[in-house]
């Protein structure tokens, strides 16, 4: 089997979460991976449409795009 990247890891977790999600509950959810790598990940997946970024700094949130209303 292909070793998952982190990006992997961290798309399928975001993929079954509902609503609004911090870094801190995929890092809690996505235990094999350090920070810098869930950060990287969700940057990522911010820049190719699937998650959009609410707020800045400690107070970041994430929601899936699709899921996702103002």
């Amino acid at each position: 089997m292909a070793k998952s990247t982190s990006y992997d890891v961290v798309k399928a977790y975001v993929s079954e979460r509902i609503g609004k999600f911090s870094k801190q509950e995929v890092l809690m959810g996505c235990p094999s991976l350090g920070s810098s790598s869930v950060e990287s990940a969700l940057k990522k997946l911010v820049e190719d449409g699937t998650l959009v970024r609410i707020g800045a700094g400690r107070k970041t949130l994430y929601a899936r795009e699709d899921s996702f209303i103002s």
